[in-house]
């Protein structure tokens, strides 16, 4: 295999465990996001059991230092130069997206108390960048093929 097959084969890689990790991450924080959100959206973030709670936000908070990781390797991340446009536009979302959970994981605050304005625009900033995220996986999957 020369050096430009072993990149290739690296980043492929590369890329599959990030969206594994991703996928992992999400299966466990969205339905944790839910109980959350409806409880944010009824007023009732206070009678969510406080056991839970915190569990809750220990979850988001190391789901956003794993997302974290996840991006320092992206961007090391070293693609195939016919990919690395796409590439770049993908690290950028994906950073933008990792800022939401950021911002996510720190509107749940230890008092039992979530800053609803900080919840709603982290929902906001992560929907649209995983978004394109999604779309620039599937280009980079039809550009490698």
């Amino acid at each position: 295999m020369n050096p430009a097959q072993k990149r290739a084969v690296q980043y492929g890689q590369l890329i599959n465990k990030t969206v594994e990790k991703i996928q992992e991450n999400q299966d466990l924080l969205n339905p944790e996001f839910e109980i959350l959100r409806k409880a944010l959206d009824r007023d009732q973030v206070d009678k969510v059991d406080p056991i839970m709670y915190k569990r809750y936000k220990h979850d988001f908070e190391k789901g956003t230092a794993d997302y974290k990781d996840l991006e320092a390797k992206l961007k090391k991340g070293k693609a195939p130069a016919r990919l690395m446009g796409t590439h770049l536009s993908l690290v950028s979302a994906f950073s933008k997206y990792v800022e939401g959970c950021v911002m996510m994981s720190e509107s749940i605050g230890e008092d039992q108390k979530i800053e609803r304005q900080k919840f709603d625009d982290a929902e906001k900033i992560q929907d649209e960048n995983m978004d394109k995220f999604s779309k620039l996986m599937q280009k980079l999957t039809s550009l490698a093929g």
